[in-house]
């Protein structure tokens, strides 16, 4: 039997159109499914960048109430005398903070003098409220966070190493990984009396933190050694306590360069040792906090298990399989029959799949067909649009992550990062164009009045008012953002000099200096604007930063005077 041309070249179409469909195929999927790792692997390290601003956020939040206590008529009070009324109610204050805070193992005011005797001391105690009172009170004058945190300015945040509590009658929190945050209590010749210390639960503050995390992250923390503080298997944490060490760089080689101080972050991918069954991606990055404390930095991690993240890559592998099989199960019959027909359409059926990242080389596809060829051009598309979904949603949650940790979250401004980022941009294109710019630094006055008598509440109110008041001031060209507590910034690009820069800062000035209604009563905070021009006062951001810093000052002090 003889076979024609016609059979002859449907059979040597399906072929073609086989190993076509099977190799574009195979090419869009390792092409997508590095696409998936490289996004699920930013995914993560935005995580644990957004995790760390949460836990500055957690610890600034600790310096806020103990500002609150340390400056409670009541602390002095019960430090310069003994008053029982003035100690009860530190001692409802305690408990109020505590109650609203499940991650405070205890609160305490300790006195300067008598050994460091604690004067006032309320303790959780399981689910309750425990106060400590008479002789069961202890000396703590030996301790770090009392004879160094009285040292500090008033204001000033405290805070001790990460260790296991060992002191003794301490309740809920002895034998638990704990962080003392402390503050000095000062008398009206700024003499410290005492402190305030609030005993922080570590691992309590991290389950509170983490309980917006996926179930399969898994979280490490260490100290600035790289000793395990938090790590899904408990028994590895602390080990410095326990006469060994374990450390991070072990398990993850690559975050040498962090324990070093040489790396800001590290990704990283475990595939050995404790992982070489389950392997993990991993972010980690270095916190370093702020404040007064022998922990001059922390590391923190996210893991997650390799096979999720390539579980979406492994679905995606799945449709791949079944749309080559499709079409080379239709492509056998159809072109035994028509097998001039069904060239055209084949190759723009494999041009879809090889093409499935560039929209604008994809052709169009025959989806109105009813026939086979139909069918398949819609499985494509419907594999297209999936992928393009896939990754419009990655990279969507991953700019929203990425400008929660570049900005501000009360008033919504650039933080300082994202700030100098523009003023190096702005500084670039000054130099290139032999332009000017200013930059203003922005401090208001008598802001901490605002926040004792009205509450931070009010307070949070009257910083986006005064961001809102100098948004509405500047250009779309310029930049403002909120650098601290109550200090702005603002990059005036394009300016003809100091005297431009100086009429703005008037018009912000007068703008913040309007008065804003609070709880029915008007509340006015004024400003003290210092300015820099580039070039006469510097020709870089911390040149520039230091001289508008310092013309702030002076503006304030003059003010003073």
């Amino acid at each position: 039997m003889r076979i024609g041309i016609a059979a002859k070249l449907g059979l040597v179409l399906a072929l073609v159109g086989m190993l076509a469909a099977g190799l574009t195929g195979f090419y869009a999927y390792t092409a997508s499914r590095k696409l998936l790792i490289d996004s699920a692997k930013k995914e993560l390290l935005t995580s644990t960048q957004v995790l760390g601003r949460r836990i500055l956020q957690a610890r600034e939040e600790g310096s806020r109430n103990l500002r609150t206590l340390a400056h409670h008529p009541a602390a002095l009070a019960a430090l310069q005398q003994a008053d029982r009324a003035r100690e009860d109610e530190l001692a409802v204050l305690f408990s109020l903070l505590m109650e609203a805070n499940p991650a405070y193992f205890q609160i305490r005011l300790i006195s300067a003098e008598d050994g460091g005797l604690e004067r006032v001391r309320v303790d959780r105690d399981g689910t309750t409220l425990l106060r400590v009172d008479g002789d069961e009170l202890q000396e703590k004058g030996h301790y770090p966070y009392v004879f160094d945190a009285l040292k500090i300015a008033a204001g000033q945040t405290y805070m001790s190493r990460i260790a296991i509590n060992n002191e003794r009658g301490s309740h809920a929190a002895l034998g638990q990984p704990a962080v003392q945050y402390a503050m000095p209590v000062m008398d009206p010749q700024g003499i410290a009396r005492g402190v305030i210390v609030i005993n922080v639960d570590l691992d309590g503050v991290f389950a509170l933190l983490a309980q917006d995390l996926r179930q399969e992250f898994h979280l490490f923390l260490t100290n600035r050694q790289g000793d395990f503080l938090i790590h899904p298997d408990a028994s590895l944490t602390f080990g410095f306590d326990k006469g060994r060490r374990i450390l991070v760089h072990d398990e993850f080689p690559d975050t040498r360069d962090l324990v070093d101080g040489r790396a800001a972050h590290v990704v990283t991918t475990a595939k050995d040792r404790r992982y070489a069954k389950k392997p993990v991606v991993a972010a980690f990055i270095a916190l370093r906090p702020q404040v007064t404390t022998d922990e001059s930095q922390v590391i923190l991690g996210l893991a997650q298990p390799l096979e999720k993240v390539l579980k979406q890559a492994d679905a995606l592998g799945m449709v791949t399989v079944q749309i080559v099989a499709i079409l080379c199960l239709a492509g056998i019959p159809v072109a035994a029959v028509l097998a001039r027909a069904i060239t055209r359409p084949i190759n723009d059926l494999s041009a879809a799949v090889e093409h499935f990242s560039d929209d604008s080389h994809t052709p169009k596809l025959p989806l109105d067909r009813r026939d086979e060829i139909g069918v398949l051009a819609r499985s494509v598309n419907l594999l297209r649009n999936q992928i393009h979904q896939q990754i419009a949603d990655l990279n969507r949650n991953r700019r929203e992550l990425e400008h929660l940790a570049r900005h501000d979250t009360l008033t919504g401004l650039p933080n300082r990062a994202l700030f100098d980022d523009r003023v190096n941009v702005a500084l670039s294109a000054a130099r290139r164009e032999d332009t000017r710019l200013a930059l203003l630094f922005i401090d208001l006055d008598h802001f901490k009045p605002i926040n004792d008598q009205l509450g931070h509440a009010a307070g949070d109110l009257v910083l986006k008012a005064v961001a809102d008041r100098i948004l509405g001031i500047i250009r779309e060209s310029d930049t403002a953002a909120r650098i601290g507590g109550d200090e702005f910034v603002v990059l005036l690009r394009n300016t003809h000099g100091r005297e431009d820069a100086a009429n703005v800062a008037q018009k912000i000035a007068r703008a913040i200096a309007q008065p804003l209604a609070l709880g029915g009563q008007g509340v006015s905070v004024s400003a003290s604007i210092g300015i820099a021009i580039y070039p006469e006062d510097g020709a870089d951001v911390t040149t520039l930063s230091k001289s508008a810093d310092q013309a702030m000052y002076r503006v304030k002090q003059n003010a003073r005077a």
